[in-house]
């Protein structure tokens, strides 16, 4: 359990190759708290830079391959939040950045308490919906 309770806190404990760490660095100079994860295969820092919670996870070769932003709801799109609105109360947004494409993951509650996930592309249009 202090194991379970460490890895929540501090990360996996794992140390990413030094091309990792190495282009995290550079792109994320002023970032704070980082906890880096093994995961699939690739590499994930979890960190905060100014005041939002961020990820990025790297290739072993240290590639960028993807880069998320927790979002305050109002900070998404007007176009976004006004279809999400008409679902029901905004829960977490993030938005997602994977191959130079940008995605906004959203968590809505409706009034039965019923949450959804609901994907958007960058330009507003749903691409997909999932019950959770």
């Amino acid at each position: 359990m202090e194991d379970f309770v460490r890895k929540v806190i501090n990360g996996d404990g794992c140390v990413p190759p030094q091309v990792c760490r190495d282009a995290f660095e550079s792109k994320f100079r002023t970032a704070i708290s980082v906890e880096w994860y093994a995961r699939d295969g690739n590499f994930e820092a979890i960190f905060y830079k100014n005041q939002l919670e961020h990820v990025a996870v790297f290739s072993p070769s240290g590639l960028l391959s993807e880069y998320k932003l927790m979002l305050q709801p109002d900070h998404l799109p007007v176009k976004i939040t006004d279809i999400v609105k008409k679902r029901g109360e905004i829960m977490s947004a993030v938005l997602r950045n994977r191959g130079n494409a940008l995605e906004y993951e959203v968590i809505v509650m409706d009034k039965d308490m019923k949450r959804s996930l609901i994907l958007f592309s960058g330009q507003g249009k749903i691409l997909s919906i999932k019950e959770l």
